[in-house]
């Protein structure tokens, strides 16, 4: 008997991660192993058809017990166990030939963790088409950009988001090739070595919806690799939500007002009638913050942990990994939410863009282009302007000490080189936010975009097609 504190605090909470999470998932695996068995000759079939019949009765008239049994390591042996009482102990254990629990289980959990992970990418690949979308529909709405704190260009709000966006799909990149770590079986490894037996690991791997199986049995159980690698994008493009709700609430302040956001989207307070608390950016961060910090402790987990098969890639990180990848999704909903409802306030960004000199890059550049001189002259000339209050005397004094010569640009000329209309206008090369700049960024966006939602379909399609495979298979065997 194991002792009651670890049977609380060990085998309980495994238990309840198995039925949670794992207990479909595993009836899976018993199938593909059951017919690669019967397939290369390791068990009759007429002993592999018994065994077939009682897990789908199992399946139809068997439920887990509240509580793991007396006894009882895990929720494995309570299955097995049922399956001894119906057709035998002996027949019940021909199910068990040339496989370990380290097998089963890091292919199990490796399934969990595949479907998780595609079911995030789904809300993933949702959020950057809202971003490109917004994005698109914001190519001409002014807003300003921020350096330091501090504002610093005249843009657009397409040019902002589609920013955004493209670190985005970079996650989204990241994650899809991490999945591939995950994506590929262990059954046939057995403990740590394989087995003597002639089984087909390929063929269980493809009915398990695997494209392929790790070939050394060692690595097969020691790597940890399925885990850290999705834990580190999921990780990475959380952290990217979380400076984006950030930069979007310094952004919606009454101070700086750039941003807006619906009714719809907003809080008041209870005491206080003026306030409208776009809280949704909060909520974002909090749960991001949360669910990335989940999996920087997957990532920690393995720091000095053995090169054996340990623990850390047991029930209890790889639910940990799960529950972060579910709150990750309910963060980039919300994310989703902000992008698509977001406005802009094109007022504000003229006042701004006016009083704090946003487009004097602008006046310094066609000072070079038309007035003949050098950028570090008409850099100081503009800073002076700026600092005298955006005083055209203020800029021909400068000029004229600083050259020897008069500004050649009357007052109406200033104005129109100092628009944020020019200012966006003349940044036509790729990657500015003119409609000419931004043609290469949407373009790429929107390509990248559509191989990550081809890349999805075609992960399900296989996924789906290997499931009716088993099923077709296993059918055959059972009937």
């Amino acid at each position: 008997m194991f002792s009651p504190t670890y049977t609380a605090r060990v085998l309980e909470p495994a238990y309840r991660n198995w039925k949670a999470y794992f207990a479909e998932d595993i009836v899976s695996v018993h199938e593909a192993h059951l017919l690669g068995l019967v397939e290369r000759g390791i068990v009759p079939r007429e002993r592999g058809a018994v065994i077939a019949r009682a897990i789908d009765g199992m399946r139809e008239s068997f439920s887990y017990p509240e509580a793991i049994p007396p006894g009882v390591e895990d929720l494995y042996f309570v299955y097995e166990r049922e399956l001894g009482r119906r057709i035998g102990v002996e027949d019940a254990a021909y199910l068990h030939t040339a496989r370990s629990r380290n097998d089963m289980d890091t292919t199990v959990f490796r399934m969990a963790l595949r479907r998780a992970l595609l079911a995030f990418e789904e809300d993933g690949i949702a959020l950057a088409e809202a971003l490109a979308a917004r994005a698109r529909r914001g190519s001409g709405e002014l807003t300003v950009l921020y350096t330091h704190g501090q504002p610093a260009n005249v843009s657009t709000m397409g040019h902002y988001l589609s920013a955004f966006a493209g670190d985005v799909v970079g996650g989204l990149e990241a994650l899809a090739e991490a999945v591939r770590a995950v994506d590929r079986s262990t059954m046939g490894a057995c403990a740590i070595t394989g087995t003597g037996f002639p089984l087909d690991r390929g063929a269980v791997a493809a009915r398990l919806g695997f494209p392929s199986f790790i070939a050394n049995a060692y690595e097969a159980i020691t790597t940890s690799h399925w885990l850290t690698r999705p834990a580190a994008a999921v990780e990475a493009l959380l952290q990217d939500c979380t400076r984006l709700a950030a930069d979007l609430s310094h952004k919606a302040s009454c101070e700086v007002g750039l941003v807006t956001f619906p009714d719809s989207l907003v809080q008041s307070s209870s005491i206080m009638p003026q306030k409208r608390n776009p809280v949704i950016l909060e909520h974002a961060r909090i749960q991001a913050g949360l669910a990335s910090g989940r999996c920087a402790a997957i990532r920690n987990l393995y720091h000095s942990a053995p090169y054996q098969d340990v623990n850390e890639a047991a029930d209890a990180p790889v639910t940990e990994l799960l529950q972060a990848i579910s709150l990750a999704s309910s963060a980039v909903d919300l994310v989703r939410e902000i992008a698509e409802n977001v406005g802009s306030d094109e007022a504000r960004a003229r006042e701004i863009s006016s009083a704090y000199g946003v487009t004097a890059t602008e006046l310094a550049d066609t000072m070079v282009r038309k007035a003949g001189v050098g950028f570090r002259l008409a850099h100081e000339a503009c800073s002076r302007f700026v600092s005298a209050g955006n005083d055209p005397e203020a800029l021909r004094t400068a000029f004229l000490e600083l050259t020897g010569r008069q500004l050649p640009f009357d007052d109406a000329e200033i104005d129109e080189i100092l628009s944020p209309e020019r200012f966006i206008q003349v940044r036509t090369l790729p990657g500015g936010p003119s409609e000419e700049g931004m043609a290469l960024v949407f373009g790429e966006l929107e390509a990248r975009i559509a191989a990550l939602r081809s890349g999805l379909s075609s992960a399900r399609a296989a996924a789906l097609a290997a499931s009716e495979r088993l099923a077709a298979d296993w059918r055959e065997l059972s009937r």
